[in-house]
């Protein structure tokens, strides 16, 4: 029997490159990034989900509401990816201690059913002595990835200011590469450029902002 899985989506960035525009916010055929990770992750069992929110909450937080995900707001609007994940890692140590955890990032896109529950089968099949699964394409390092409990427990006792990969530097003989072809697993958006090849990947499906993107 395998622990569940509870999941952590980091939707908290800047969105500098983007125009100050929240990722996850971007609609595909009328539904939220944000929406549609929850789903994926749920098609695959994965029902407990919560995602950190920073700035552009009066955006997202209606669109977690929706995606019945749970909220995770930082004391500081313009905190790092490290920062997220710290608050990631002590909510779950918090609520969640008997899940392992995957930490999803928030803007995604291609990341869908078959990919989530890809890398979960290939989790469940790791090496015993493995606490922490990464995808691995082309030799660029991707996301989502996860951890055993016991090594979420063990990420949030690091330092402050020291994240994921910190740990993952610390315990090399715990990482267990996952290597595949699915570019899901790295692709995400960063910049326009990356919106307008989303757009000619799926020719025919609309790729939107939503109306409005305030922040708080």
């Amino acid at each position: 029997m395998h622990p569940p899985i509870a999941a952590i989506i980091l939707a908290a960035g800047q969105g500098s490159r983007m125009g100050g525009r929240p990722k996850a916010a971007l609609h595909v055929d009328g539904v939220s990034l944000l929406e549609r990770l929850a789903a994926a992750l749920r098609a695959n069992g994965v029902d407990a989900i919560s995602a950190v929110i920073g700035p552009y909450a009066a955006t997202l937080l209606p669109l977690a509401a929706r995606g019945a995900i749970q909220p995770l707001r930082p004391p500081q609007e313009a905190g790092s990816l490290i920062d997220s994940q710290r608050l990631g890692l002590a909510a779950h140590a918090a609520g969640r201690p008997g899940h392992d955890l995957m930490l999803v990032l928030g803007d995604l896109p291609l990341l869908d059913d078959d990919a989530v529950g890809t890398l979960i089968r290939h989790w469940q099949a790791r090496p015993p002595d493995a606490g922490i699964m990464q995808p691995i394409v082309d030799g660029v390092r991707g996301h989502p990835v996860i951890l055993s409990a016991r090594s979420a427990a063990a990420a949030n006792d690091l330092p402050p200011g020291l994240g994921i990969r910190d740990w993952m530097t610390q315990q090399p003989g715990s990482v267990a590469p996952f290597y595949s072809e699915q570019r899901a697993y790295v692709t995400d958006l960063d910049t326009p450029e990356d919106i307008e090849a989303l757009r000619k990947t799926w020719r025919g499906s609309s790729v939107q902002w939503p109306t409005s993107s305030a922040s708080i």
